[in-house]
């Protein structure tokens, strides 16, 4: 790389941190610093929409990779941001680095809307976490962080590719249980000498799954119950009027 090039580079880095925009970030309820998107992250995004089987698994990895290489405020911690400040900064960047402007439908809606509601969208702190105690058995539900869901989307992603028979049932049952394993905590087994904890952020993806492939159905359906919940709220971040925006690869389109 000649040093001309060079040079250029870091210009575009430091004007990029100059012209940083205030993103709203519902789980820290304050404003923080980001880079505008580049166009080598646009292509990215757009690229990871091509395969629709895997697009939503997709941006989820890459677009964890931008907050990290966006965001300009390094004291904060983004492992610590939930899965539902993911649109909130989405929409941001979106609606100032490409256009403000979204269609849905020959509708056109204005994002900035959408992104002023947002701050006003309570976080309901009691309601990130839940346990479910079932006999001897006790499982710890928390909404996922960013890097758990990066992770075992990306172990999915990964899984999926090198599937051979990649039928729909096959696609779907996956999805499935690595979608609940995103929610599980920890996992605890009581017996009257102690209790065994697990604690799935020390685990390998498999072994996730081969604990929760054996939940009893009575545990798995309030697991679901709690994950529907957070889906309900964590839609209010991409609803306006009655249409929900799909925020995936596509999204960054325009």
């Amino acid at each position: 790389m000649s040093s001309n090039v060079s040079d250029i580079l870091k210009q575009l880095d430091t004007l990029n941190q100059a012209t940083g925009i205030d993103v709203f970030v519902p789980s820290l309820g304050k404003t923080v610093k980001f880079k505008n998107l580049n166009l080598k992250q646009q292509k990215d995004l757009l690229k990871s929409s091509v395969d629709e089987t895997l697009t939503k698994l997709s941006f989820i990895v890459n677009f964890y990779s931008i907050i990290q290489e966006n965001i300009i405020d390094t004291t904060i911690d983004i492992n610590k941001l939930y899965t539902f400040d993911r649109p909130a900064i989405a929409l941001a960047l979106r609606a100032t680095g490409l256009d403000s402007n979204y269609s849905v439908d020959e509708n056109v809606y204005n994002l900035n809307d959408l992104i002023n509601r947002i701050k006003t969208i309570p976080v309901p702190t009691d309601s990130l976490t839940s346990v479910i105690d079932i006999q001897n058995l006790s499982v710890e539900l928390e909404i996922p962080h960013l890097n758990t869901d990066r992770d075992i989307s990306l172990a999915a992603v990964n899984k999926l590719r090198n599937t051979e028979d990649r039928d729909i049932k096959t696609l779907v049952g996956e999805l499935f249980i690595h979608e609940i394993i995103k929610f599980v905590k920890t996992v605890t087994f009581k017996t009257e000498a102690e209790n065994q904890i697990l604690s799935f952020s020390t685990l390998k993806v498999e072994d996730k799954i081969a604990i929760v492939e054996k939940f009893p159905s009575n545990l798995t359906s309030k697991v679901l119950e709690f994950i529907k919940n957070y889906r309900d709220f964590e839609a209010k971040f991409t609803t306006i009027g009655e249409t929900n925006i799909e925020v995936d690869g596509s999204f960054f389109s325009v």
